[in-house]
């Protein structure tokens, strides 16, 4: 029998709950932001070579 992906959510938010984790949203928009950028400076500058060098960068 296939796991819903809901029990298997649900799950994880209880787990999340009782460990007290928090998720870092902040961070990751931070870093989705720096990613986004240096592709997009990358491929204004190298075409879509530039894209990867500029997401390779970013990491």
């Amino acid at each position: 029998m296939p796991i819903s992906v809901d029990d298997v959510m649900q799950l994880l938010c209880h787990l999340s709950q009782v460990k007290g984790m928090k998720a870092a949203v902040k961070h990751s928009a931070q870093g989705a932001l720096l990613a986004g950028a240096t592709a997009l400076l990358g491929g204004l500058m190298g075409g879509p070579p530039g894209i990867a060098v500029g997401k390779c960068v970013s990491l």
